[in-house]
């Protein structure tokens, strides 16, 4: 009887070995597809980045003229009240828990440090 149960333990162990091989084989593939997609993500985030100063750029510039209308006391958009042009967004609350990135790039950079020091 004791040395049915010593196959059996014997048997899950080697499965369990198996398995574990196959998992690092996945893993290893995916580390390797990520170090390959790093100069993608990298040119991405640059690519956001690009945007979102272009996005910042162009909200200043309506203010601007915004304001300049509104010295001239000229209405920068006929269609908008007044009413509307004195409200303020309100910012959007973030979740608990959750902070606003800052610089998407670092983000990247840090994730594949991240991975590299995980292999070694």
């Amino acid at each position: 009887m004791s040395i049915l149960i010593d196959i059996v333990i014997l048997a899950l162990l080697a499965g369990v070995l198996a398995y574990a091989w196959l998992v690092d084989r996945r893993v290893r593939h995916l580390v390797r597809v990520l170090h390959e997609m790093a100069p993608m993500v990298d040119e991405f985030s640059a690519a956001v980045d690009k945007s979102e100063n272009s996005i910042f750029q162009m909200k200043a510039m309506t203010q601007s003229i915004e304001d300049r209308f509104r010295r001239t006391g000229r209405e920068a958009n006929p269609f908008r009240s007044r009413r509307e042009d004195d409200r303020k967004p309100a910012e959007p609350e973030l979740p608990a828990g959750v902070t606003k990135l800052t610089d998407k790039a670092e983000l990247v950079r840090n994730f594949f440090d991240t991975v590299k020091s995980r292999q070694a």
